[in-house]
């Protein structure tokens, strides 16, 4: 369901509709039991980044480290193609009840009851790359649009397991694509001796008109080249450095920090 990388030339000339989710804003949804027993389901609603293959297995990485594996993916065989999604399950082990029960680096065979697709973005640009130099265009400048607002609630905006995680409230055409991304310039944004990172969040709702109006969690991929400029100075995964992001609401920006460590911006 997302939009993937191209061929390069297409690539930079699109460059600000990769990532787009095309799902409306309404997320891919799979129930595997009725209204019910779904009542009943022990743990919901928990952030999980996907990984692995058809040969070794797919994980489900929670946002606090611990590990799902899910016996009955086969009934929501699309979870394997996504990055990221929501999930509410049952474990093997009746005495775990909560989710305090669940711990970071353990992992749990588990029976999932149903999932959403969290919407997941790829992309991120360096405004003083060659690439976008060359192919731009300036577009940020001419396409970014404000969303209406962002959640500074406490545990709103965090980073793991390689993806930043917001909330924005937005307008959106039900017909139209949603398109999120992250840009930061490169020398400016990037203080590799202060420990900190700024990036922005650019938002284009494709719609000149868009009266629609939703809240929605979304993950956006952190980037390699911004992590490696850090580990060439000598700083370790487990070494913490400051991330902002800049987000563009209809009152002014608001600028979220986070402290995290460099091992969070790499995928599990």
């Amino acid at each position: 369901m997302l939009l993937i990388y191209l061929h390069k030339m297409n690539r930079l000339f699109n460059i600000f509709r990769l990532s787009v989710v095309c799902l409306s804003v309404v997320m891919l949804v799979s129930c595997l039991d009725n209204d019910d027993n779904r009542q009943s389901v022990t743990f919901n609603n928990m952030a999980v980044t996907v990984s692995g293959n058809e040969l070794e297995g797919y994980r489900l990485y929670t946002d606090f480290d611990a590990v799902l594996v899910p016996s009955n993916l086969s009934q929501i065989s699309w979870l394997k193609e996504v990055r990221r999604a929501v999930v509410s399950f049952d474990t093997s082990d009746e005495s775990l009840t909560n989710v305090s029960d669940l711990e970071s680096g353990h992992t749990y065979d588990i029976v999932l009851s149903e999932a959403a697709e969290i919407p997941t973005y790829i992309s991120c640009v360096d405004t003083l790359s060659e690439d976008y130099q060359i192919f731009g265009q300036d577009s940020i400048a001419l396409k970014n649009k404000a969303v209406q607002s962002v959640n500074q609630t406490e545990g709103q905006y965090y980073i793991q397991n390689g993806y930043m995680n917001v909330v924005p409230t937005f307008y959106f055409d039900p017909y139209s694509a949603v398109s999120f991304l992250l840009y930061y310039d490169g020398n400016r944004d990037i203080d590799t001796t202060g420990k900190k990172a700024t990036f922005n969040l650019y938002f284009d709702n494709n719609a000149p008109n868009a009266w629609n109006t939703t809240s929605s969690l979304i993950s956006l991929r952190m980037p390699d080249e911004v992590y490696s400029r850090f580990i060439q100075t000598g700083l370790t995964d487990d070494d913490t450095i400051d991330v902002c992001l800049n987000v563009r609401t209809q009152t002014g920006t608001v600028t979220l920090e986070y402290k995290t460590a460099l091992e969070d911006f790499m995928l599990p």
